[in-house]
């Protein structure tokens, strides 16, 4: 066996140890991917996109073979930033920030066998991944319940407008015989991201041009929720399209639609400014000298090393253990100071599964003036994927309107967020506030997240819990403010009977 036929052998072996390495760290990440792309109506088109990857890198592959491949050393750097990233999404337990660190590191493979003129040859197929993840918990909090108000309320003007009576509550249209409320699988998020990533595709095999490429991605968003809109007064109109095979179908209508519309405006653009045939990617024209070999064993060795060095100590040192409730809340205090608990809440299993939270304690409390208040508390022993839903949220979501929001100190180095709502005559204070792994927080979520990671490695703990009060303002904010600090107060002492400090 000549020498080159042997190092092409060692360099096979190695290539596929790296690979086996890459898949046995990140096999998790991507089942979980999958079985949610599976599952979640909203990202089953990102089932698609690596198929399409692979058709355009298929395409690409006549320059592919003929590639002058030069490998460069600064792969293992962005390598080592992909494992970094991958680390701390582990302390996190971010899910987004995992995924997108395996599309780092195949980035780091890239350059590490073709140096950075690889890269930007198959930048696109590589970024088309990028799109196949779903956004993050935080972002889709904040956008869905904007865009399901939108909806509703387009929705709600076409009604009208055709003479329909009607009344919009948040994201409910009530009808009179029966009410139709705009849930987040109706928000038209789902439209948006799956014509996003079909107007990249769009562009990349009809459209170079920057300008319109950029205009026909930024037309997706209002296209998509106007015809999202337009489903939802259809479905006001015509009860069958709520569910069943028509509603599904006048999904598909959407989707058509809004590519009718992609073409139609592309032809306008190109109409108002020619476009010219969009030049081939091609290969750099420098080569290698005849006859010369590059040999990849080295590149191949340190990065598989690199690897076989943090996948374990990844796996041991991010596992951070559970920290359980001190006792169960049903042994929560019924007499807090003036506070009598009158009612014990409980909420529908399913609708707590998407709290993130492992256990929770909601009851209806009144002082000795028989005014109200309610106390919820939603523990979570470690993080597994994302903090409680926001009263700044959800609350609006359920027909809430704010007019008043910040933050202020309950007492000295106590602070706690607070909303004030309306909906029709009825105001109500809210004050809310986490205790993050036992310390007192009332922060952005951003910030929750790099604590949690700071405490992950120091301290070993994830654990997180959200406090919730409530008490009705009617008609005197600065006595319900009185009142809610008291309660406060109150329950204060008998939080670190249950969650450790």
């Amino acid at each position: 066996m000549n020498s080159k036929k042997h190092s092409l052998i060692v360099t096979l072996i190695l290539g596929a140890a790296l690979a086996v390495t890459i898949m046995g760290l990140y096999w998790p990440t991507l089942g979980q991917l999958f079985n949610q792309l599976i599952n979640d109506e909203d990202y089953s088109f990102g089932l698609l996109l690596p198929l399409v990857s692979a058709y355009i890198i298929y395409l690409k592959w006549p320059q592919i073979r003929s590639w002058p491949w030069q490998p460069s050393w600064k792969g293992l750097v962005v390598i080592g930033l992909g494992l970094c990233v991958f680390i701390l999404s582990k302390f996190a337990a971010d899910m987004p920030s995992a995924r997108i660190s395996f599309l780092i590191v195949l980035g780091g493979i890239t350059v590490l066998l073709g140096g950075w003129a690889l890269l930007r040859f198959l930048a696109f197929p590589l970024l088309l991944l990028f799109f196949m993840m779903p956004l993050p918990t935080l972002f889709i909090s904040q956008v869905t319940l904007p865009l399901q108000l939108l909806s509703s309320q387009i929705a709600a003007g076409l009604l009208r407008g055709i003479g329909i009576p009607l009344v919009r509550q948040g994201n409910v249209i009530d009808l009179g015989v029966r009410q139709l409320q705009v849930v987040s699988a109706c928000s038209g998020l789902r439209y948006i991201l799956s014509l996003m990533a079909l107007g990249l595709i769009f562009n990349y095999f009809y459209q170079r041009r920057l300008w319109k490429a950029a205009i026909l991605i930024i037309a997706v968003i209002p296209a998509a929720i106007m015809a999202n809109a337009i489903r939802v007064a259809a479905m006001g109109l015509f009860p069958a399209l709520v569910e069943g095979f028509l509603h599904d179908f006048s999904g598909w209508l959407i989707f058509i639609f809004c590519f009718g519309f992609i073409s139609l405006l592309n032809k306008v653009l190109n109409y108002i400014q020619p476009t010219e045939v969009a030049p081939k990617d091609s290969c750099p024209s420098e080569t290698l000298s005849q006859g010369a070999v590059v040999n990849y064993n080295p590149y191949l060795i340190i990065a598989l090393a690199i690897l076989l060095i943090i996948t374990p100590l990844t796996l041991r040192v991010a596992e951070v253990p559970p920290l359980p409730l001190l006792q169960s809340f049903d042994h929560f205090p019924h007499q807090l100071g003036d506070w009598q608990q009158v009612r014990r809440n409980y909420i529908d299993p399913e609708i707590f599964k998407k709290t993130g939270a492992h256990d929770y304690y909601e009851a209806d409390f009144k002082n000795h003036d028989n005014a109200p208040a309610s106390l919820y508390i939603a523990y979570a022993e470690k993080m597994e994927g994302g903090l409680a839903h926001n009263p700044k949220y959800c609350m609006v979501g359920g027909g809430w309107e704010t007019i008043g929001t910040g933050t202020e100190d309950i007492f000295p180095g106590f602070p706690v967020h607070y909303l004030i709502l309306k909906m029709g005559d009825n105001r109500i204070l809210v004050y809310y506030w986490n205790l993050q792994q036992g310390k007192w927080m009332a922060k952005e979520r951003l910030y929750y997240k790099a604590q949690i990671i700071f405490n992950s490695i120091l301290t070993r703990r994830s654990d997180w819990a959200l406090i919730r009060l409530i008490t009705p303002v009617n008609p005197d904010l600065k006595e319900a403010q009185a009142r809610l600090i008291d309660f406060a107060r109150s329950i204060t002492p008998s939080l670190p009977q249950f969650i450790q400090k």
